[in-house]
Order: C-alpha cells, then structure tokens, then sequence
C-alpha cells in the first residue's frame, strides 16, 4: 500500500518542488524501484504519469503488472493477476503534503505523511528518486529515468476502464 501512498506524495512533491506548480502541468516517467527487505532486493519497473493538481498514474510492469490511479479524492488499485480492482477514496489532501514538503539541502525535499518520511531528490533539476520505508521495515528507492515535464497528457490516462471479467470491490 505505501507503493500508492509514494505515488501520490510523488504528485505532491512534484508541486512542491517547482514552486508550487505555478507552471508545472504534467510529470511522465520511467520508473524502477528497489524495495529492500532483510533477506532480499526485489526489482520492480513501470511508467509514472501526474497531472496537476490532483492526478496520478502508477503502472507497475515488471515483474507483475498493477495499475494504481488518483483522480481527486478517488483512488484504484487495478490488480490484473487477480481480475480485482479496489475502488476507494483517499484522505490524502496533496495541499497539506505541499505545506509540509521541506527543502533539506539544494536537491533534496522531504516530508513525513501517515508515519514515513519520504525523501524526494532532484537530478538536473527534475525528480529523480524517492526513499522511503515502507510499513514491513523494507527500505524503498524509486529511481526516474526518462522524465519529462508539461508533455501533453490526456485526462484519458488517468481513467481506470475495468476490462471485461474484472471484480470491482469498492471500500467507501
């Protein structure tokens, strides 16, 4: 779950680490993301798209797929694999993430949201990794390849269209 979570302190940060959004409109990247744990490193990659103020698009691709969307106060969890997707709303106020978002060094941001702290660095002046630790203790790094900013992004992208056969679980 601190996989969603990270997506949308990602949208935050994205904010807040260009004056606030003043005119900053769309994030698309790659993603690869080492998730540690005591015993092993597992590897997962995907794609990453933001659309200010309030949208967001994780897709996971390797090494199983998953979908993650937040639209406002709605978020989907799409899990192919197991033909689920969980609907529901978040009480993530990405205002508050901004107003909490601090500047720790010339690249570096971080905040503390539900009980992690999240530290987002910059590269060439563009996101480029996020850590955190996640709820087991793993320690999770999120490294940006590919960014670009104010590409044209459709709202489309960020509309979960569940595919035939897939069981809609809703937890309002």
């Amino acid at each position: 779950m601190r996989e969603f979570f990270a997506c949308v302190i990602f949208a935050g940060f994205f904010s807040a680490a260009y004056g606030y959004g003043e005119h900053i409109k769309t994030l698309e990247a790659s993603f690869t993301q080492h998730t540690k744990s005591q015993d092993s490193v597992l590897v997962y990659s995907g794609k990453l798209y933001i659309k200010a103020p309030t949208k967001a698009k994780w897709v996971y691709e390797a090494p199983t797929k998953k979908e993650l969307y937040v639209d406002g106060d709605k978020a989907t969890i799409y899990e192919p694999f197991l033909d689920q997707a969980s609907v529901g709303k978040t009480k993530i106020d990405f205002l508050e993430i901004l107003r909490k978002a601090k500047k720790q060094h010339d690249d570096t941001y971080s905040t503390d949201f539900d009980g992690t702290r999240y530290v987002l660095t910059l590269a060439n002046n563009l996101p480029s990794k996020l850590t955190f630790t996640d709820e087991f203790d793993n320690a999770v790094e999120i490294t940006l390849h590919n960014v670009y900013i104010n590409r044209t992004i459709s709202d489309d992208v960020f509309v979960f269209v569940p595919p035939a056969g897939t069981d809609i679980i809703r937890q309002y």
